[in-house]
């Protein structure tokens, strides 16, 4: 703000301590002003903490006047496994007798069969081969066959073309060729034990062969297992194809997904292996067959507690869309399990045999504890193994008015369910997964049925939930209640129509020949508790006026005196004897007429000076005001025209935060207001004293300056006369001595 200064170097005063001194005469007036702005600040801090006090008062006060705490109540049941209850402060002091007949519950639909596509283990042969996931997909394009040496084409499409499709063309070319030199002659395909079968007859012998390396432009002969498959001059013939045209295990509607690795069963206390290959190109045929074979060559090679036994044979099939274990031709018992520790594949859990075993046992059949076909909860609707879906690009479930819109080529299951249950449908939508079936709950109770409808699509029907109709739903039910005689109906089992002021929360229906007893009484815990919060308060009300009007004159000679930040204020510091005098004023007549005849008190007679200041809660008193005539405690404590009202009211005119006009709001405001002028005067007078300070110093430094230009010239003058000088701290002042005389005396 200033410059540097360089005080009394030439004039030898402490220049800076008269700049100072004369500086801090000149803050007096600012000094002055902040002073006033840390009492304002401070007596408007005191007012905002008072007005904390004040509303935790008026809470208290309102938990009588608007919540009527005073006429709190407590119902209780005599078998509360069978029903609660909840009574306001408007139930009735009495006992009631009450029957639960029935409750109320939900109405539920759910799916009249599992969902998921039964598994055979067998290619759908009316399926498109686009979506066959056959082991080895076809492609497009023609397959040379050679009859009798002649080469005809079969055209084949995955997009237009099915098995049976493709099958009724391979052997309709054949039998076309055989024909031209044996009329009789019949060709007939197949599928045996998931592969391709195809069956020749006829009067002469005949050549047949399958595919040209070459010239195909379809892979159909290396995926139906013939390219290395011939007939030579037979009159009949059987070929059979080498490669599984089942369904791959990646997609097939399994429970989950399936794992390659070794999977194991214990035959006779032997493990045996065997290999799960790639999910994406193993059949469940190629699992079944491998199991079967690795089982069936240990019984003949015989276990650790069993000898060989040749002719036993294991079979394993699907039967009812279970995996099925069948063993047939044993001479002996055997006894067999599936899974060990080193297991890396998961298909024994997949295929719900993971926890099959027999012992001991003569040609023992062991069935899947679980359905192998199942929907599919994630991936597209239509991979899902729904059956009767409509494979469509948008659809839409209605349910109970709210539509379900829907993608069967994007959409999960999984999906559909969790919008659902996000929908206003009122309904909760979950998965069965143990019977493969879609449950929905209605959220309320009651004999109320769900409206379901496939507006458009068919996810409705494909879910089993017959759309249209009530035939996959359990109509829900009302409840009933009997109350002293009187029975109640009602769609929720929270009911609030059987007595008057009593919430009744029906749990359980009442054993035969029972009836509860619920009785409503006093909560006199509650009302206690409600009076202690509000003597709380009252009196932390009265240590805060204590403290902020408090004040202590000074002694002679001695400490100076201190003061509270209102002790100015005459308002608050009789503020709480007079609030006082408000709660202990009688109301209407009777015993119970006062905050004092039901136990509140300022302490007991004859106490000492200085203790009865405050007001406390004699509980024994209360206890027995309350069981004597709880309806006057009551009307006492939350009446309009009670004391507690009135002190509210008085209260609400000195602090009201919806009211600038009450005291303490107002007085906030006059103290803001009053500490923004006092700011901007303080700004002022800072404005003031810079101004004056920055005078002040260039004065001093004006002199300094002049000084020592008066001290330079009065050197150059010595100089000129031929005198030396010195300088002196105060002045100038010099001494000299001729030349003449010098040289004299030299």
């Amino acid at each position: 703000m200033s410059s540097i200064q360089f005080g009394g170097v030439v004039s030898g005063l402490n220049t800076q301590s008269i700049i100072d001194a004369l500086v801090s005469a000149e803050k007096q007036p600012l000094t002055a002003l902040q002073t006033k702005e840390t009492t304002l600040t401070s007596q408007k801090t005191a007012y905002t903490q008072l007005a904390t006090a004040m509303d935790d008062v008026v809470s208290a006060i309102k938990n009588f006047t608007v919540t009527s705490a005073g006429s709190s109540r407590l119902a209780s049941s005599s078998n509360s496994s069978v029903l609660t209850a909840a009574a306001d402060p408007s139930a009735a002091v009495a006992s009631y007798q009450v029957t639960v007949g029935r409750l109320a519950t939900a109405t539920r639909a759910s799916s009249t069969s599992a969902i998921g596509s039964v598994i055979t283990g067998q290619v759908n042969t009316a399926a498109l081969l686009k979506n066959d996931n056959l082991a080895t997909a076809i492609t497009a394009g023609n397959m040379a066959l050679t009859v009798d040496g002649q080469t005809v084409q079969v055209a084949v499409d995955p997009a237009t073309d099915t098995m049976q499709s493709v099958m009724t063309k391979l052997s309709s070319a054949v039998q076309t060729q055989l024909q031209l030199t044996d009329p009789s002659a019949t060709a007939t395909a197949s599928i045996v034990d998931g592969k391709l079968q195809l069956a020749i007859s006829g009067t002469t012998t005949h050549s047949l062969s399958f595919g040209d390396s070459v010239n195909d432009t379809s892979n159909l002969a290396t995926a139906l297992g013939l390219s290395a498959q011939t007939v030579t001059n037979q009159t009949s013939a059987t070929v059979n194809g080498s490669a599984y045209l089942d369904p791959t295990l990646a997609s097939l509607n399994l429970p989950g997904t399936v794992t390659a690795g070794q999977v194991s069963a214990i035959v006779d206390g032997t493990i045996v292996h065997y290999t799960v290959g790639d999910p994406a190109s193993t059949t469940l045929n190629q699992v079944m067959d491998g199991l079967s074979k690795a089982i069936t060559d240990q019984l003949a090679a015989g276990g650790v507690n069993k000898s060989a036994d040749p002719s036993a044979s294991v079979s394993v099939s699907v039967a009812n869309n279970r995996l099925q274990v069948s063993m047939s031709g044993a001479s002996t018992t055997h006894s067999l399990s599936f899974g060990a520790a080193s297991d890396a594949s998961n298909a024994l859990g997949m295929l719900g045999i993971a926890n099959l075993s027999a012992t001991n046992a003569t040609n023992p059949t062991l069935t899947g504890d679980t359905n192998i076909g199942v929907a599919r909860t994630l991936g597209a609707l239509d991979s899902a193994g729904l059956t009767g879906l409509t494979s469509t690009t948008t659809g839409v479930l209605t349910i109970n008015g709210t539509d379900i819109a829907y993608d069967t080529t994007t959409d999960s299951l999984s999906t559909i369910i969790g919008r659902i249950n996000n929908s206003n449908a009122g309904v909760i939508a979950s998965l069965d997964r143990t019977n493969d079936q879609v449950l929905l709950t209605r959220k309320d109770t009651g004999a109320v049925a769900m409206d379901i409808t496939d507006t458009s699509g068919t996810l409705g029907a494909a879910l089993k939930l017959s759309p249209g109709n009530t035939n996959a739903q359990t109509i829900g039910q009302t409840a009933q209640v009997t109350v002293d005689g009187r029975t109640i109906t009602s769609t929720s089992n929270t009911v609030t129509g059987a007595i008057d002021g009593v919430t009744l929360n029906l749990l359980a229906q009442s054993p035969v020949g029972e009836t509860e007893t619920l009785t409503v009484g006093v909560n006199q815990s509650a009302v206690a508790t409600a009076i202690n919060s509000f003597v709380t308060a009252f009196n932390s009300l009265g240590d805060a006026l204590d403290s902020l009007t408090s004040a202590t004159p000074g002694t002679s000679g001695g400490n100076a005196g201190t003061a509270g930040p209102l002790s100015g204020d005459p308002t608050m510091k009789t503020l709480f004897l007079s609030l006082r005098d408000t709660l202990f004023t009688a109301s209407g007549s009777g015993t119970y007429n006062s905050l004092g005849s039901i136990g509140l008190n300022t302490g007991a007679l004859g106490a000492a000076v200085g203790t009865t200041n405050r007001i406390q809660l004699d509980s024994s008193q209360l206890t027995t005001a309350l069981t004597n005539d709880p309806n006057s405690v009551a009307n006492l404590l939350d009446q309009a025209s009670g004391p507690m009202s009135n002190l509210l009211a008085q209260m609400q005119n000195y602090e009201d935060p919806t009211n600038t006009d009450s005291y303490v709001q107002a007085s906030i405001t006059g103290l803001t207001s009053d500490i923004t002028d006092v700011k901007s005067q303080e700004d002022y007078q800072q404005m003031l004293v810079d101004n004056y300070t920055t005078m002040i110093e260039a004065q001093y430094t004006a002199m300094e300056t002049t000084l020592a230009t008066l001290q330079s010239q009065s050197q150059q003058v010595a100089a000129e006369l031929g005198y030396t000088t010195t300088s002196s701290g105060s002045g100038v002042s010099s001494s000299s001595t001729s030349s003449s005389s010098s040289s004299s005396s030299s």
